[in-house]
């Protein structure tokens, strides 16, 4: 077998059984909202799929049918490293099976990225729907570490990538009573909002601010138009009380 990412976070994020996951995802997407054929990326929440998974459900539903290569720009937790680095694996593995890695663009990436591969839940977390909603993708794993470049990441997916989708992973404010969660994610929502990346601040309350940031310079590439916002939730709607809350929020960028 080729270079392979074994899952990490199967059986604590997302199910390890197979059927169990797939019924999951599939139950997520259906929530009744539209495929945006213009679409060019989307912000998703990579928290547990019980808390944050009806969110992300809505940014992949509302993403195009037609997807071949998907990147993923998502922060590191757990490892500690300055700037960018593009995983160098071939394959990523789930309970669904082996998710391509595009060779192609991850070579082209590395001579200006760092290279890795390690366990990540707010990459792994996404890679299910990947699977699900396009079976023949390939992906582009991207994750930031401190003191990233978010533009400089746009401007070299939009070099090598440029038709690919964009997903920008992140969740909200962390352990905020309710309502101060409420009001911080309304900030980080309307900076999305706006398409503007420089109202994207180190201020605002959200571990994957620099992948918004980077998924807003390449919609500026792109020149996109166009934001959704699709869906918001916290884990209190999950059930897990309202005194320090985790915000989800969804949304898409199109042309």
């Amino acid at each position: 077998m080729d270079n392979v990412l074994k899952p990490g976070f199967a059986g604590s994020f997302y199910p390890s059984d197979a059927r169990t996951l797939e019924t999951q995802i599939n139950a997520l997407l259906a929530n009744g909202v539209e495929s945006d054929p213009d679409c060019i990326g989307i912000l998703s929440p990579h928290a547990g799929l019980i808390y944050s998974g009806i969110t992300a459900g809505f940014a992949f539903a509302a993403a195009p049918d037609n997807v071949s290569s998907v990147v993923v720009c998502a922060p590191s937790h757990k490892f500690a490293f300055r700037g960018e680095v593009v995983f160098d694996i071939d394959f990523i593995e789930t309970p669904l099976g082996m998710c391509p890695v595009d060779r192609e663009i991850t070579s082209k990436l590395s001579s200006d990225m760092g290279i890795s591969a390690f366990h990540e839940h707010s990459f792994e977390i996404l890679v299910p729907f990947i699977q699900i909603r396009w079976p023949y993708a390939k992906i582009v794993p991207i994750i930031l570490g401190e003191n990233s470049n978010p533009q400089k990441v746009a401007k070299l997916v939009f070099k090598h990538a440029p038709d690919a989708l964009f997903i920008a992973s992140s969740d909200m404010s962390h352990f905020y009573p309710l309502e101060v969660a409420q009001k911080l994610d309304r900030l980080v929502i309307d900076a999305f909002n706006s398409l503007v990346p420089e109202k994207i601040t180190d201020s605002l309350q959200a571990c994957g601010k620099d992948a918004i940031k980077a998924l807003l310079y390449f919609a500026k590439l792109k020149k996109a138009k166009n934001v959704e916002e699709l869906h918001y939730s916290t884990s209190a709607d999950a059930g897990a009380g309202t005194d320090e809350v985790v915000g989800y929020f969804s949304g898409l960028i199109s042309k």
